[in-house]
């Protein structure tokens, strides 16, 4: 079986009434007007906001607390030539934060210059050498953009020393704020602006606008990229800057971005929400993660792409440098991963991991294992790295009372930093064993996924998928619509990405429909066989090759119930044979003696008795025959599999040796009978000859004979008994156990594929 990670749900509209006054107001299908209700848009007023978002709905600039006092500052600091540094972040919201608030500043004919921390040497946020640095050089205002509000004893050395300090910032905010010139931040305690979820580029869009007292439109599209690569909510006004962002990328894009998309292979017509968060995005953040983010705002800031281009490319190659440390750093922690399956929390370390790419390599063992997973990098005494959690895990407090334990320590329930005594590895691992039971991780629910109908291959078409982009932009906050689709089966199933990802083509009772499958390589074997249901969800995605245009689905997961039958028979066996990761399950002790040392050190050996104590087998091979088929539904009903591979190696199968017949009994008895005293070590062979039977057919036979008291062999001599108990040989123990071997083989060696899957399903299923 395949299990699905998500709990799936079909919310049904309550408002009927509103889907149908929303479809016919807008002219949208009672699809679209169904979700745009259960997403809490079932006004008319509410609806026409969310699709029809323009720059007029845009709220007020100075609502937000301190904008008076931080526009009255800037200004007194642009009249007066003040220096004026603007301290941005090192990631993209951080970078295009800082290409704003310069870009706004410069325009103004402000003296203003910018600093961008380091990932490695200063850390995120406040960094009092560096503002102790930056006042040396004749600081008079610092502005900080996506950072700040945890700077108060920073902030503090400033302001007595004579420099203010404006603080723009949408991080949470703490219990003391510091003691600035200004605070913007859209949820501050003594403010009420409507609109609580600005990113650090959406605050400094709103100080951009306030000082040139109209919507700064002119860098919506650095606000809508830094909306969108800090996974902020696209709804009220994040979805009205990102939506026009978008349009202005496309339409127009500044240089460096032109630049980029040009090194990337985007076209602008191809350009959306998805081009932000798995282009761009990943690009700009490579900077930070490897080298110096500074150079990212230089590109953003740029006029000229022919002077965009060099830096777009070595921006661009250095993606690629990031995408390998991740690929070779995730293969080592993945079997670290596979060592402490046991752990509910995964703690894995390795020296040499790039300190820049470990929040990436946590999140891709998040995704493929399930679990809250922190990676280190060891370095000598001490270990640095970056954990990401899942929702029913509270990262932050499972480790916040345990400080002891760690050299540097911060973050928030999905996500921390953290610096350890290498020595602590083991300590380490075991608080977060505990807390994992203090808060039942073991017993939390899978996260929802809203599922917003179910559908057929056939209606993947462009109607509909030009139907659902009224909805767009999609991003956090406002997912893409997720649709079901009930399988007949899949075939052509393909890795990609060397085994990372999967496509193939799933067969609904309409029609095929290829569906891609990113991060879901590791169930390219289970695809392969067949399943008693399969169900998938995903997304309508819009394919062009070569000016073809064709519709498929994007995973999002999926769930199949029974066992995926491999059918993997065999008449021989091979080192080769025993060479792929999995449990290897025997129904003959003597096989399993023989065969122990072929198996490979990342697979195990079970006999079928043990293999029924083990409930988490994800792959088991039925090496040999079972004696019965009740021993093989005992084993499958007690271990549930989650991949069956049937071998059923035989070494000389029954089900291939003819059934004697009345006649050849007689002849062989006839023969027996007509010669005394046959020596069966020396005169076999002749029988075989001159009977012209098989060798296994006369084995049988004086089995049989023997049983029936027909004959008798003493010492390897054979001879007839004269005048025997008459009986009918075909109910004799051997006879019934060779004709229920030749049966058993028969259903599991010599059926169909199709036949050989239905019988196992049926064996596998529980007794309601």
């Amino acid at each position: 079986m395949i299990d699905s990670r998500y709990q799936w749900e079909f919310p049904e509209v309550s408002n009927q009434k509103a889907v149908k006054t929303i479809s016919e107001a807008f002219g949208v299908t009672e699809l679209i007007a169904k979700i745009l209700v259960n997403r809490g848009y079932d006004t008319i007023e509410a609806a026409n906001a969310f699709l029809r978002p323009d720059l007029a709905g845009l709220y007020d600039s100075f609502l937000l607390h301190d904008m008076d006092k931080a526009v009255e500052r800037l200004m007194q600091a642009i009249d007066n030539g003040q220096k004026i540094i603007v301290y941005g972040d090192y990631d993209v919201d951080g970078m295009t934060s800082t290409a704003i608030m310069t870009w706004a500043l410069e325009l103004m004919g402000a003296n203003v210059d910018y600093f961008v921390p380091s990932r490695f040497s200063d850390g995120y946020g406040p960094n009092l050498a560096n503002y102790q640095k930056l006042a040396a050089e004749g600081m008079q205002l610092l502005v900080t953009v996506d950072n700040g509000v945890s700077g108060k004893d920073e902030v503090a050395w400033l302001m007595s020393q004579g420099i203010d300090v404006i603080i723009t910032d949408h991080h949470e905010l703490p219990e003391e704020l510091p003691i600035a010139t200004a605070i913007i931040h859209p949820r501050h305690p003594e403010g009420e602006y409507p609109f609580g979820g600005l990113s650090g580029a959406g605050v400094a869009f709103k100080v951009a606008s306030a000082l040139l007292e109209e919507p700064a439109d002119e860098v919506l599209d650095l606000a809508a990229l830094g909306t969108v690569a800090d996974v902020m909510s696209l709804t009220d006004e994040n979805r009205i800057i990102v939506k026009q962002g978008l349009e202005n990328l496309k339409l127009d894009p500044r240089p460096g971005l032109a630049a980029l998309l040009a090194a990337a292979g985007t076209q602008l017509s191809d350009i959306d929400s998805s081009t932000i968060g798995f282009t761009i995005a990943p690009r700009l953040n490579a900077l930070g993660r490897l080298e110096d983010a500074t150079t990212g705002v230089q590109l953003l800031l740029m006029d000229d792409i022919g002077d965009a281009k060099p830096l777009a490319d070595h921006i661009n190659s250095l993606n690629q440098e990031r995408q390998q440390l991740v690929t070779t750093i995730t293969a080592a922690a993945q079997e670290q991963a596979a060592q402490l399956r046991e752990d509910p929390v995964l703690v894995v370390a390795g020296e040499h991991w790039h300190e820049g790419v470990l929040g990436i390599v946590a999140s891709k063992l998040v995704e493929q294992t399930g679990k809250p997973t922190i990676v280190l990098n060891i370095s000598g005494d001490e270990m640095k790295g970056s954990g990401r959690s899942v929702p029913s895990f509270d990262l932050f407090t499972a480790l916040d009372g345990h400080r002891d334990l760690m050299i540097a320590f911060g973050g928030h329930a999905s996500a921390a930093g953290m610096t350890v005594p290498t020595n602590n590895l083991t300590a380490l691992r075991a608080v977060l064993h505990d807390a994992a039971a203090q808060q039942e991780l073991a017993n939390a629910q899978k996260p929802n996924l809203q599922i917003a109908a179910q559908v057929s291959a056939a209606d993947f078409t462009k109607e509909n998928f030009d139907n659902l982009q009224v909805l767009a932009p999609f991003g956090e906050g406002n997912p893409e619509p997720l649709f079901m689709l009930d399988l007949l089966g899949v075939n052509q199933v393909k890795t990609m990405s060397d085994g990372k990802h999967l496509r193939f083509i799933a067969q609904t009772d309409t029609d095929q429909l290829p569906v891609i499958a990113f991060g879901w390589g590791t169930q390219a074997s289970a695809l392969a066989g067949h399943f008693s249901s399969l169900k998938i969800v995903g997304t309508m995605s819009q394919n062009s090759y070569r000016g073809n245009i064709s519709y498929q689905l994007m995973l999002r997961d999926m769930i199949a119930e029974g066992a995926a039958i491999l059918d993997w028979r065999t008449s021989h066996l091979t080192r080769q044979t025993f060479n792929k990761p999995a449990t290897y399950v025997f129904f003959k002790e003597n096989h399993l003696q023989q065969l122990s040392t072929y198996i490979d050190s990342a697979a195990r050996p079970l006999m079928w008795q043990d293999a029924m104590n083990e409930s988490d087998i994800q792959t088991m091979v039925l090496v040999d025959l079972p004696d019965s088929l009740d021993q093989l539904q005992k084993l499958l009903r007690a271990s549930k599999p989650g991949r069956l591979a049937p071998m059923f190696y035989v070494q000389s199968p029954v089900y291939l040796q003819s059934v004697p017949s009345k006649q050849v009994f007689s002849n062989v008895y006839k023969f027996v009978y007509s010669f005394k005293n046959i020596n069966l070590r020396t005169q076999f062979d002749a029988m075989i000859n001159h009977l012209k039977i098989s060798n296994m057919t006369l084995k049988l036979i004086l089995k049989v004979f023997l049983e029936a008291k027909f004959v008798t062999i003493d010492n390897g001599v054979l001879n007839a008994v004269p005048n025997p108990t008459p009986m009918k040989l075909t109910q004799t123990k051997t006879f019934q156990r060779f004709m229920a071997q030749r049966d058993l083989e028969q259903q599991l060696i010599y059926s169909t594929t199709a036949e050989l899957e239905t019988l196992l399903m049926n064996l596998s299923k529980q007794e309601s």
